[in-house]
């Protein structure tokens, strides 16, 4: 899965070109009758073609799933069309769930993504896969999910009475405050009776050293069946930073473990921040930071203006100049290790490229370009999508619109730059549809003020919105 983006800035003209993008993923489960998989594929709709033959933006995929044995011999498949029509939100993505009943053995799985409006953009990946289940005690795979909700008509999307949106990923970003999922416990009646209990403990632990991080482990007593469904999320806004183990364990009634399971998962989390008296804990020998040019160690904090939290900003803005160029480099040296555990020093070089970047394009006189809105932007969100430069519009101040597939978990994002003053080449925010960012409803107005000295929109005279020539409003809402 390949997304290119090309984006040509000599005055900021950006050109992309769309290549299909998705995740794929399946899960193992277990019926009295059959084993069976569940596939799960994310389709951004953004690199998906509109169909050209229609005012109406359509877009849709061709799927095919087939399954091959050891021998290549197809034992199922499953072609067919999703076609979104006019989209609600255009920017949706595409959420498949389909469910194959396979026996014990080892497959081949492929999948075969086709847009419908593009026949020459089409994605397709396979990979093995081994069911192996029994008639003892076992554990289906652990499915992350988006939410759930009770289902009393039992929908394609239901298990146990319970319908389930996946999640297609194992990272949690910051944008999410828990981390939910389904399992299956299988023959558990084998081991313990149906008349007692057993123990289920569920719990986040520390990849690294296998210690439960925190508070962050539950105990609930289960009644023992054939097949027992699970279903338990976790409030994760406290949770650091970090790499960790999702883990299952059944415990009998003399305190035995009978089996186990644990899935990786990834955190990044901005809620526990960096503090000053922490620092001087913090070990830094034999790593990136001590070998940080001394002379460049405060403008190495300050370009991490952008992309830090409050109290991180409060160290930068405000203890700078007190504390010590080895207090410096154990800020550096944590704020990336918060971000990225195993690879702090990497995070860091990426991150110093692209200041490197903006600073070449967005400096000014009197700035450097990570100062800058459009620096900012650009190192807290990434490049843009596409860029619309409307640097000579009869009624407006020249300006730059900026628009974004995806930021995080939202999409189809905007961002609105002028340059109010005509000659510093400094684009400011003027408004933004992107939760937390700047959101100004009077933008157009202030954008021809230009040609509104007074301010006035509401006179005939002045009235500033539908000058001759202008057409910021077009092309914010359809970038």
């Amino acid at each position: 899965m390949k997304v290119f983006y090309t984006i040509i800035m000599l005055l900021i003209y950006c050109n992309s070109f769309t290549q299909l993008e998705a995740i794929f993923d399946y899960k193992k489960f277990n019926t009295s009758e059959s084993p069976y998989i569940e596939t799960y594929l994310q389709i951004y709709s953004s690199t998906l073609h509109d169909n050209t033959d229609t005012n109406i933006k359509t877009k849709g995929v061709e799927i095919l799933q087939y399954i091959e044995d050891e021998n290549n011999n197809i034992v199922s498949h499953k072609k067919y069309k999703i076609n979104e029509g006019k989209f609600d939100d255009y920017f949706n993505d595409i959420i498949d769930l389909q469910r194959f009943a396979l026996k014990n053995g080892t497959y081949d799985i492929t999948i075969e993504i086709t847009d419908l409006n593009n026949s020459n953009n089409i994605e397709k990946h396979t990979e093995k896969l081994t069911i192996s289940f029994s008639d003892q005690l076992e554990l289906s795979d652990i499915e992350f999910l988006d939410s759930y909700w009770k289902d009393e008509d039992n929908s394609e999307l239901s298990k146990s009475g319970i319908a389930m949106i996946p999640l297609i990923s194992n990272y949690f970003s910051p944008e999410f405050s828990k981390i939910a999922y389904y399992f299956e416990i299988y023959g558990i009646d084998k081991t313990i009776d149906t008349s007692e209990a057993f123990l289920l403990t569920q719990s986040i632990r520390i990849a690294e050293s296998g210690e439960i991080a925190g508070q962050f482990n539950k105990l609930k007593k289960y009644k023992s069946a054939s097949i027992v469904p699970v279903i338990n999320s976790f409030n994760i806004e406290s949770l650091p930073t970090g790499n960790y183990l999702l883990e299952i364990e059944l415990i009998n009634s003399k305190n035995e473990l009978i089996i186990s399971e644990n899935v990786p998962f990834q955190r990044t989390s901005f809620v526990n921040n960096i503090k000053i008296d922490r620092l001087n804990s913090v070990n830094i020998s034999n790593t990136f930071a001590v070998r940080m040019p001394e002379d460049s160690l405060k403008d190495f904090m300050q370009c991490l203006t952008p992309i830090s939290s409050t109290l991180e900003l409060n160290i930068i803005d405000n203890k700078i100049d007190d504390i010590n160029d080895t207090l410096k480099r154990q800020f550096i040296y944590s704020f990336w290790y918060n971000r990225d555990p195993n690879e702090p020093e990497k995070a860091w070089e990426i991150y110093k490229r692209n200041v490197k970047k903006v600073n070449q394009l967005f400096s000014t006189k009197v700035r450097k370009g990570h100062q800058t809105d459009r620096g900012r932007i650009y190192l807290k969100y990434g490049p843009p999508n596409t860029v619309t430069d409307r640097a000579n519009e009869p009624s407006a101040y020249p300006y730059q619109i900026w628009h974004y597939y995806k930021i995080g978990k939202f999409k189809n994002k905007r961002f609105i730059f002028y340059m109010p003053d005509l000659i510093t080449n400094e684009y400011i925010i003027l408004h933004s549809t992107l939760q937390g960012e700047y959101s100004n409803n009077k933008w157009q107005a202030d954008l021809h003020k230009r040609n509104t000295p007074r301010g006035n929109i509401d006179s005939q005279e002045e009235g500033n919105f539908n000058h001759w020539g202008s057409n910021s409003n077009t092309f914010f809402n359809n970038p």
